[in-house]
């Protein structure tokens, strides 16, 4: 089969279109024939090693790594007779790494079936940013019918899906914010309610405004930096932030009794270590199998590139080029 396969740390040029065997799958395990493969962030990451400083304190990766986390495909083989009722079937798969291949090996507890005539690039496009958009809303806090919620870089991969899922949820109001007009554009055509810059200094007032001095519900934040503490001016009574990345970096640390003033909670999101729930990962692609079959949820794909130019994507993704998820097809 061929792949892309990378034995050094470094940029896009690192990743190499190769021949290798099949993967064989192991007794818990399905081998997934790839029709549509998702490009993710985390994946640029583990390429550049960031994962293998001890300060990161997340995991590393061990070469030579075949990259990637999320395909769709049809079900080839399985690892064990309790899995046959898999076989031919079409899926959509979390991994933790191996996706940027022909042939990948998934758990099967870490995948949802999807209809013949699902849409395998837009399926392909969500796994792992919707879930991590949903374990966010539903897991770490449970955004409840009628609440407001703010949504830091609404018009990214995470932030996108989750100012729709907040949608479907209910919620009574949705801010998000984002770096440019044009990608607040965007938000709003999502769903969100308003759109402000959070590069604004005084942007936390303009919360206060909409919500009447209330302040919001639920934060997700993505931006770090300065922004993280600002975003305590802005959230109210028995308030959740849900801290889901640091773009920014991490910030000034928050002194925990600030949080008592208002009963606040603050929390993280860090999709890997839902690998151990895989029930909780399930629940999460059941809904966005459902909602993308139902119109809620409406993946944004930026680009679909052959699976040899997935350094191409990369490049795209490290420049800030592409609005929405980069889809690479393993069979063009």
């Amino acid at each position: 089969m061929k792949a892309i396969q990378y034995h050094r740390f470094g940029g896009p040029e690192v990743l190499e279109y190769v021949e290798l065997p099949d993967p064989e799958p192991g007794p818990d395990e399905v081998l997934i024939e790839t029709t549509a493969i998702g490009v993710n962030f985390p994946d640029i990451r583990e390429r550049l090693g960031v994962y293998n400083r001890a300060d990161t304190r997340v995991g590393g990766v061990t070469l030579p790594q075949v990259g990637g986390l999320q395909v769709v495909g049809h079900v080839v083989r399985s690892g064990s007779a309790a899995h046959d009722y898999l076989l031919g079937r079409k899926v959509m798969a979390l991994m933790a790494n191996g996706a940027y291949a022909q042939r990948a090996v998934a758990r099967a507890d870490m995948l949802v079936e999807l209809a013949d005539d699902a849409d395998d690039v837009a399926m392909a496009s969500v796994a792992c940013q919707g879930v991590t958009a949903y374990l966010a809303l539903r897991v770490c806090t449970t955004l409840r019918r009628g609440e407001s919620v703010l949504v830091h870089g609404a018009a990214g991969g995470v932030g996108s899906l989750a100012v729709q899922i907040a949608r479907m949820l209910g919620a009574g109001m949705i801010i998000g914010t984002a770096s440019s007009d044009d990608k607040r554009a965007f938000a709003l055509s999502l769903g969100a309610d308003h759109a402000i810059g959070y590069d604004y200094p005084r942007w936390p007032e303009t919360v206060l405004h909409y919500t009447e001095g209330k302040g919001v519900d639920v934060i997700l934040e993505t931006i770090g930096g300065e922004v993280f503490d600002q975003n305590f001016t802005c959230l109210g009574m028995l308030g959740r932030c849900i801290v889901i990345g640091s773009t920014q970096g991490p910030g000034e640390a928050l002194a925990p009794r600030r949080l008592m003033a208002k009963a606040q909670t603050l929390t993280g999101v860090y999709l890997p270590a839902f690998f151990q729930r895989p029930d909780m990962i399930q629940r999460a692609l059941h809904f966005l199998r459902d909602g993308i079959a139902q119109g809620m949820i409406r993946p944004t794909v930026a680009a679909r590139l052959p699976l040899s130019r997935t350094a191409d994507a990369h490049a795209m993704l490290e420049r800030r080029e592409a609005r929405g998820v980069i889809v690479l097809d393993p069979r063009a």
